[in-house]
């Protein structure tokens, strides 16, 4: 392996080297030039590929750092997922030919070349070494022609030829310092390749790297975490550590419950266990009563700093009141998820601190307001704004300012997915009975800094993980009694007692309600005239249809006027249940790890990168 002075000299080059291109490139026949370039470029990329595969081929790595595996897994895919976006349209024969073009494909093999010399010096490492140990070497063939007989295109090498260079390489796997230079080199030209895509094909780019190594093994998932700690991903590494709160969590909720065909004592003290999380009332300052209902949100401080207390009551606590160890640990496994740092991921979550006990079964979550709001500073919920009777049309948010709230939702939704959580109570719904307060709805806004009631639409944070639970099949969880307010929300096969048990698709049929809210601005109980007085099809809202009686035949189709197509089609694929096939039994897959990466890349197409390119 080169030394630093090698790779930063080898660095500076290549912009060097652009630079000179462009002057070339002003005497040359761009047609010529452009048959040698791009055949040049797709020849040294699919080298690298296979060198890639040369090193991914031995399969016993050290056991004391399979993180290098894991690490040159990361990198392989990034750089295959950039060469599908790129060199797909190109591999077809369909490539435009101008100095322009031309320029960025010199580029393009400038950083290949540095990809492939990276290899090669650890090639040559890896012939040494096989002297040493008495290894034969892979006969006259040099390095190149041994990894080019490799191509897909081509007939594949003799087998003794690709056993004798994997032997080598497991000599050199036990230079542990060698392979981390290699990676992190071969890491950093991928980063070059990705600065030549567009931002948002960047964050797509990242949201599938996300998605493909998101696992439920907890083995893997530490592999993962080191590994992208080794590379700075710091949205792999803090995904990687979620997940395995999650995981983790989840193992011991599942040894704290009773065996089956047991029931816990009703009423049972939920056992005394250490906890990093657990905090006492007496321990927050807080502002007014801590809480008037069973189900309210309430303002403290705790050190000095301000904190909003989300308490949580499941309607129906049957569960808790069976099971109070596992509702513990379950508080606990969420608890610290939500303690993570995940701005790395794009969610909208506050940071939580803690969680208090009202009662066994009522539990309230702490979360720290966001940096820069006036103490004491009550949020606002994304139901006042939609249902605020004093609303004039002037007061509509701009189209814009509706497009970052939309996608910063659809991102949350789908990261929280994608670590393996289920939220299952996405909604801007109330209950106004008359005979309780409206229950906390479950998006909030600050002002925006220096301001008192400027919201800040950017910026939301979702709340209400009530009755959220680890994403696993068999996984007992608390299901909501009938309400109609709330059912609007939910998706028509997770209603009332014997409703199908909660899907991830469910989580998006919520979503796809709440963006079609933004949409039109208005609460999804209200199709007509702002007016309180406007009936709001309260006889209805029963109706396990309701939304597609009420919404998808005939409102959701104005989205286009407001909104685009774009957002349109993607709040309809959310509304029109797409995603549920899925889940479906005539889809197969090996296992749920497998079903549930096809159904974020659907997600991901169809929903969050749809939006994401909607802008005013």
């Amino acid at each position: 392996m080169a030394d630093n002075s090698m790779i930063v000299r080898r660095r500076s080059l290549i912009a060097l080297q652009l630079a000179l291109t462009l002057e070339v490139l002003k005497v040359m026949d761009p047609v010529s030039l452009g048959v040698g370039v791009v055949s040049a470029v797709l020849q040294t990329y699919t080298a690298v590929t296979s060198a890639y595969d040369v090193y991914l081929s031995v399969r016993d790595f050290p056991s004391t750092y399979r993180e290098l595996r894991t690490a040159f897994m990361v990198e392989r895919y990034r750089l295959e997922q950039w060469g599908d976006q790129m060199l797909s349209g190109v591999q077809q024969g369909s490539v435009e030919q101008s100095h322009h073009n031309m320029a960025v494909w010199k580029l393009f093999q400038a950083v290949f070349d540095a990809m492939w010399d990276a290899f090669q010096e650890s090639n040559k490492t890896l012939e040494d070494y096989g002297h040493i140990a008495g290894v034969p070497p892979s006969g006259d063939m040099s390095d190149l022609e041994l990894l080019e007989s490799m191509k897909i295109s081509v007939t594949s090498p003799k087998k003794r030829s690709i056993l004798g260079l994997a032997r080598t390489i497991k000599f050199v796997l036990r230079d542990k310092k060698k392979m981390e230079a290699l990676v992190k080199e071969l890491c950093h030209w991928n980063d070059s390749l990705d600065k030549m895509t567009s931002r948002l094909e960047q964050e797509s780019a990242r949201r599938r790297l996300r998605v493909r190594f998101s696992t439920a093994n907890v083995d893997e998932l530490q592999q993962l975490q080191a590994a992208a700690a080794l590379l700075r991903h710091q949205d792999l590494e803090k995904m990687a550590s979620a997940r395995t709160v999650i995981e983790r969590g989840y193992g011991n909720e599942i040894l704290s419950q009773p065996p089956v065909g047991t029931i816990a004592r009703s009423g049972a003290t939920v056992p005394s266990t250490e906890s990093d999380f657990r905090l006492e009332m007496n321990q927050l300052d807080w502002q007014g009563l801590p809480f008037m209902t069973d189900q309210s949100r309430a303002m403290a401080t705790h050190r000095g700093e301000s904190i909003v207390v989300d308490w949580r009551l499941c309607r129906d606590d049957t569960w808790r009141r069976q099971n109070p160890k596992a509702f513990r640990q379950r508080t606990e496994n969420l608890t610290g998820v939500l303690n993570s740092d995940l701005r790395a991921l794009n969610v909208a979550v506050l940071h939580c601190i803690g969680y208090l006990d009202q009662s066994s079964t009522v539990t309230g979550y702490a979360f720290k307001v966001p940096q820069g709001v006036t103490p004491g500073q009550k949020p606002v919920t994304l139901h006042q704004l939609l249902t605020n009777p004093s609303m004039k049309s002037s007061d509509v948010p701009d189209l814009g300012d509706r497009f970052e709230l939309a996608k910063v939702l659809a991102s949350t939704v789908f990261e929280i997915l994608n670590i393996g959580w289920l939220h299952k109570n996405i909604r801007a719904a109330e209950e106004e009975d008359g005979l309780t307060p409206a229950e906390p709805k479950n998006v909030l806004f600050w002002p925006k800094k220096g301001t008192r009631d400027d919201w800040d639409l950017s910026k939301p944070y979702l709340v209400g993980f009530d009755i959220s639970r680890p994403n696993h099949p068999g996984e007992m969880s608390e299901k909501p009694l009938a309400d109609p307010d709330d059912d609007i929300y939910r998706h028509p096969n997770y209603r009332a007692a014997h409703s199908h048990s909660f899907l991830p698709s469910f989580d998006m049929y919520s979503l796809g309600i709440m963006l079609f809210e933004i949409g039109i601005w208005r609460n999804v109980g209200y199709q007509g005239a702002r007016r309180p007085s406007r009936p709001n099809l309260e006889t209805h809202k029963s109706d396990p249809h309701f939304i597609e009686k009420v919404v998808m035949d005939g409102p959701v189709m104005d989205l286009k006027r407001h909104m685009g197509a774009k957002y349109r089609d993607a709040v309809m694929a959310c509304l029109g249940q797409e995603f549920d096939a899925i889940w479906g039994s005539e889809r197969t897959f090996e296992n749920r790890e497998e079903r549930l990466k096809c159904f974020q890349a659907e997600v991901q197409k169809k929903v969050v990168d749809a939006i994401a390119v909607c802008s005013a």
